[in-house]
């Protein structure tokens, strides 16, 4: 082979390899990224199974994907999201052991350290709903010389951790208005609050949520 033939073949093999690296990255995808609990566990996206370790990324088509993790052991996890062209999601979730042998898995420095974000992230979840449930949260604490309001347990909802109470401390039995007043300043009304007045205040019905 003449070595004009061998630069031709070199030229067209190079050309192929840009054509095929252009195509390439012309092809839309999205990628997810797994943190699970378990390490090794199932995932199937859009009917496709694959069976992957946390930390593993998948190239997915862009647009509703709708993926299932499961394992042996363990309740099923399945959520759709929507992705676009070029993005990196991470799946971040542990998922429910039912067996022993189950629990066991989940006791890898790995699987502690994704219970731990997935822990922290609900608890972030649920500090931003109670947020948007009880404003007034945002301003607590208040504190005064005469006075102190807090956030604090629910008496008739105990059981439910979404639901709160404000209760106020009064240090003088003539600070209650001046409390109120407070509160009605900052543009809240307790009415709209399950509310409880502390001691010393003698008078104050401990068992009744303030208005009623």
């Amino acid at each position: 082979m003449s070595r004009k033939n061998i630069i031709r073949i070199i030229v067209v093999v190079f050309l192929l390899l840009i054509v095929g690296l252009i195509t390439y990255s012309l092809i839309p995808r999205a990628t997810l990224i797994m943190s699970v609990a378990p390490e090794e566990f199932n995932v199937t996206i859009n009917g496709h199974d694959n069976k992957v370790k946390t930390g593993d990324a998948i190239t997915v088509t862009p647009g509703d994907v709708t993926f299932k993790l499961s394992r042996e052991g363990f309740e099923d996890y399945t959520q759709t999201i929507t992705i676009k062209n070029g993005q990196r999601i991470e799946i971040l979730q542990a998922l429910v052991a039912q067996t022993d042998e189950a629990r066991e898995l989940l006791k890898t420095e790995k699987s502690q350290a994704i219970i731990q974000r997935v822990t922290n992230v609900n608890m972030l979840k649920a500090a931003n709903s109670l947020s948007k449930k009880y404003p007034l949260l945002d301003e607590l604490p208040i504190v005064d010389k005469f006075y102190a309001i807090n956030v604090c347990e629910s008496k008739i909802h105990p059981d439910d951790i979404s639901k709160v109470a404000i209760c106020i401390t009064l240090y003088e039995p003539e600070a209650k208005q001046s409390a109120i007043d407070d509160v009605t300043s900052r543009g809240f009304n307790l009415d709209d609050y399950e509310t409880y007045f502390e001691a010393p205040v003698e008078e104050t019905n401990f068992d009744e949520p303030y208005g009623e």
